[in-house]
């Protein structure tokens, strides 16, 4: 599998300005297209969760819907910004949403939805090789970016921290990667979406932590391993023994080890009465990794 179309979710807020600058640069090496997508969710959806007070009060006459549109024009206005200087910057060539894509030549659109993640990245997720998705990885930080892309598209998702450094080098692919492996179905998906970037990668792991799987497969693993070497991709294995901590701190810990600046992961978890709720080792490595992630549902 090549890396020929990528999608990017930019609202042009800081926390997915690596997310961007990733994106582009992954275009310009595979010379794919790349859309970014601006999500502008109605101004009244902003009333409601605001309170009607605010709506009614401070502002009458319906003042702050059309202070809201003004806001959402104005980060409309910065994301295109952005786009077109990237574009320029990566010599990505930036079209209309409309012009067909041309094999062989890197191009970016920027198409603007109005409505809610929920109801626009769904379907535009679905005829795509990757997503890119910066997000807050703070405590309190908001992941329905990333929680609609993993369970609603189908397509492996690549997310971008917003700290300083996180975005991938300048090729938009990774020099050393780690793969966490428990031998699952979601496992195996995750690492099969990883192959574009353990193709381009100096160094890899497949990092498999006591309590992942049980019993340890050393047959399983040998497969693996062989399966990788038949891509032509030399893989090295590690066992880690599980001490005091949870297996996510102890993925972070051993990817950091390693100098590992992509970790690979499939992610666990479920959806309940229209909640998308992440199993507790995908939930850690969101909000604690320092490195961008490769997670695949």
């Amino acid at each position: 599998m090549s890396i020929k179309s990528i999608l990017c979710v930019y609202s042009g807020n800081a926390d997915e300005a690596n997310a961007l600058i990733t994106a582009f640069n992954l275009t310009h090496t595979v010379k794919g297209s790349l859309r970014v997508l601006h999500l502008a969710e109605p101004p009244i959806l902003y009333a409601a969760t605001i309170g009607a007070g605010y709506a009614s009060g401070q502002y009458p006459d319906g003042a702050a819907v059309k202070i809201l549109e003004q806001s959402a024009r104005e980060l409309t206005e910065t994301a295109l910004k952005s786009v077109t200087n990237l574009s320029q910057a990566h010599s990505v060539e930036l079209v209309e949403d409309s012009v067909k894509a041309v094999a062989g030549l890197a191009q970016a659109s920027f198409r603007t939805l109005v409505g809610t993640t929920a109801e626009c990245l769904p379907k535009d997720g679905r005829s795509v090789d990757i997503i890119v998705v910066g997000y807050d990885n703070s405590p309190d930080g908001n992941l329905e970016t990333v929680l609609t892309a993993l369970f609603k598209t189908g397509s492996p998702v690549l997310a971008i921290p917003r700290l300083p450094g996180a975005a991938l080098s300048t090729t938009g692919f990774a020099r050393k990667v780690a793969i966490a492996w428990d031998g699952s179905l979601t496992a195996s998906r995750a690492l099969r979406a990883a192959l574009p970037y353990l193709l381009h990668a100096e160094s890899v792991y497949l990092v498999s932590i006591e309590g992942m799987s049980d019993p340890v497969d050393t047959m399983g693993d040998a497969d693996i391993v062989r399966y990788l070497a038949v891509h032509g991709i030399s893989a090295e294995f590690i066992h880690c023994e599980r001490v005091a901590h949870g297996i996510g701190h102890i993925l972070l810990e051993k990817a950091n080890d390693l100098g590992a600046d992509l970790l690979v992961m499939g992610a666990y978890g479920h959806g309940h009465f229209g909640e998308m709720i992440l199993g507790g080792v995908s939930n850690h490595l969101l909000k604690h990794s320092r490195i961008p992630l490769l997670l695949a549902h």
